[in-house]
């Protein structure tokens, strides 16, 4: 068992007692999708850039991604990313205030890109892939099956991290070409399919890994099971 898990499982795979056990049959599999809630600071920049002055823009899109930070507390390594995500937001927000400079603030994506992109190869140099570390917060129910160094959660990690160095460097041209209001729009929306196909084949990914080493005495609940073990 502990070799199928992979690499660190004797020491990283919490036993599956049986509070566990009856959350893995109550279904206690899906993540907490709070983590998409990002996207309203973009949208209350843009009403504001509209309507508004940049200076005006810029203060309501850090109050409101101050508001998502805050309401969203969380705990361990989400909370830790965003963390970092909101020190970027809040250097981009000072600097787009100082420079008068709507662009010195959106550009606070490519700049997030490069720094996930460096954090989560980091990761994998240490053995701590941080897909396995999201995974397994986001989803408690599979912590006694996947270690965190798992082989999927190296592969994952790895793909997330040319994902981001590509955004990164499309987002670079984009913001030379683009007003800010444009780059937001369109950087935006080039990036949301990419990364909602990339979370789908995470999600797919883990799924058969996880099934197919799962313990036979605790069997996944049938919704979560995919057509073959």
């Amino acid at each position: 068992m502990d070799e199928a898990r992979g690499h660190g499982a004797a020491t990283d795979v919490p036993p599956l007692d049986a509070e566990g056990e009856d959350r893995l049959r109550r279904g206690y599999l899906r993540p907490d999708f709070r983590v998409w809630v990002g996207g309203l600071p973009a949208l209350v920049f843009l009403v504001l850039n509209w309507q508004t002055t940049t200076e005006v823009a810029i203060a309501g899109s850090f109050a409101a991604s101050l508001l998502v930070f805050v309401r969203n507390p969380g705990s361990g390594v989400i909370r830790a990313l965003s963390a970092l995500s909101f020190s970027i937001v809040a250097a981009s927000a000072a600097a787009g205030l100082i420079l008068d400079s709507g662009k010195a603030f959106v550009a606070q994506n490519l700049i997030g890109d490069f720094v996930i992109a460096a954090v989560f190869l980091a990761s994998v140099l240490i053995r701590r892939p941080m897909i396995g570390a999201i995974a397994r917060e986001m989803v408690p129910a599979i912590q006694p099956v996947l270690a965190i160094d798992h082989a999927v959660f190296v592969k994952l990690t790895l793909i997330n991290v040319a994902l981001s160095a590509v955004s990164g460097a499309v987002r670079i041209f984009l913001l030379d070409a683009l007003s800010e209001n444009q780059y937001v729009i369109v950087s935006r929306a080039l990036g949301f399919l990419p990364h909602v196909l990339y979370f789908l084949y995470a999600y797919r990914e883990v799924t058969r890994v996880a099934v197919r080493i799962w313990p036979a005495d605790a069997p996944p609940p049938p919704e979560w099971r995919p057509a073959s073990r």
